[in-house]
């Protein structure tokens, strides 16, 4: 068995609008936007009553995915917590771009606070 490549990368998000916006400022592209709810989603992601909207967005060489998803139900009581360098799980994603300081100068001009 060999892995052929990474599909996707899902990350939870607050903001769907605001994250969309985030990453299409970066130069990916959406791909598709869906909602999902019903009985079979809980036992799939360990929830119950879940309805989440979703976003698909693809790097323009077609080679990355990240899905960003919106829980709507049930929501997620401890609101946003920042993680510490070394709290366990996802602490990044990079993208390799052309011109860097180009990249952060958008984004901070757009009022991204978190560059």
């Amino acid at each position: 068995m060999k892995i052929n490549r990474i599909d996707h990368v899902s990350v939870n998000v607050n903001d769907l609008s605001a994250a969309k916006g985030f990453f299409l400022d970066l130069g990916l592209e959406v791909q598709g936007e869906w909602e999902m709810e019903g009985e079979w989603l809980g036992p799939v992601v360990g929830l119950t009553d879940v309805k989440t909207a979703c976003v698909g967005l693809r790097t323009p060489d077609g080679q990355a995915w990240i899905e960003l998803v919106k829980f709507h139900t049930p929501s997620d009581e401890q609101d946003f917590l920042k993680p510490l360098a070394n709290t366990l799980g996802i602490r990044h994603i990079a993208f390799a771009v052309e011109d860097i300081e180009a990249v952060v100068a958008k984004l901070k001009k757009k009022g991204n606070g978190h560059l």
